[in-house]
């Protein structure tokens, strides 16, 4: 029997919650996925002044409000994606969440922006700063703004030079099997960036190199890729050069229909997120969701 894959969306009654379950709809419609709608709450250690009841019973009327909440959000999402509610207990949203994808056998958690960043932007909150620094699933992070389209119709890829760019491959592999939407491979390189360069080399020079190996190594990606995909759309590579990573990020064309991938840093536990400072400053300036893919050593992963 064909596994169905589901994702725990975070979910509470803000816009934030509105926006992870826009991307929990976007990412269920491109893999068939089911939909778990977790709100967690914290255990009260104290019942507040205004509520003449024990510690029990504000938590049963917390847990009743918490289900109602859930209710109305199930009515956000498409009627042809199947979808769960569930309220959580746990000591903060991080680890419920986190133990909410163990129980389910989640594929990946959703989250929304928080508050503060421009439209269009990310603003990493608490919360998903934790599980970005500790979610053994990929993390699907989506911008303060967002909503569905009505497809998904291509996945970039931002991948490294470093070692273990393979492991994030064989997680696109996975993934892109048999979908129609096109997938583009980039690398970024940082203009004129002073440091690394040799003494004697000029900014031309260097950043004429650092193009050349870049586009080199991209072509490696597609070869290493195109061994083992039966992706079913068109695959591309780019090289996005800027005097910053932000600044290549920009100079990318982006879909209002896009999602982007890239791995945890090296740094991280095996089967553990830990998001890197490339991975960082590329927030800063994407317009597109953003799927951040756990450090798995050379297996192929659920995503």
């Amino acid at each position: 029997m064909t596994r169905v894959p589901n994702y725990v969306v975070a979910y509470e009654p803000t816009a934030r919650g509105k926006e992870a379950i826009e991307l929990g709809v976007a990412l269920a419609r491109l893999t068939h996925a089911e939909l778990r709608l977790c709100l967690v709450l914290a255990r009260s250690t104290a019942v507040p002044a205004k509520v003449p009841a024990s510690t029990a019973d504000f938590d049963a009327l917390l847990e009743e409000q918490a289900e109602e909440w859930l209710a109305a959000a199930a009515t956000q999402v498409p009627g042809d994606i199947p979808t769960t509610t569930h309220v959580l207990w746990a000591d903060s949203t991080s680890e419920g969440l986190i133990r909410a994808a163990a129980q389910f056998d989640s594929d990946r958690i959703v989250v929304g922006a928080a508050r503060g960043g421009i439209l269009n932007r990310f603003t990493i909150g608490s919360v998903a700063n934790a599980l970005l620094h500790a979610s053994p699933v990929p993390v699907a992070l989506a911008p303060r703004g967002y909503r569905a389209p009505e497809a998904v119709t291509r996945i970039t890829c931002a991948i490294g030079t470093r070692t273990g760019w393979q492991a994030l491959l064989d997680s696109m592999v996975a993934l892109s099997e048999d979908l129609p939407v096109d997938l583009r491979f980039v690398t970024l390189v940082e203009a004129d960036a002073a440091h690394g360069r040799p003494a004697h080399q000029s900014a031309r020079a260097h950043d004429s190199t650092a193009k050349h190996d870049s586009a080199a190594h991209l072509e490696s990606v597609l070869e290493y890729f195109q061994k083992r995909s039966h992706a079913r759309g068109t695959v591309t590579t780019e090289v996005a050069s800027g005097t910053s990573v932000e600044a290549a990020v920009e100079a990318l064309e982006w879909r209002p229909d896009e999602i982007a991938f890239v791995g945890s840093s090296r740094l991280a536990s095996p089967n553990r997120i830990f998001l890197g400072i490339t991975a960082h400053r590329m927030l800063h300036d994407l317009p597109v969701p953003l799927v951040v893919v756990p450090h798995i050593p050379r297996v192929s992963a659920h995503i």
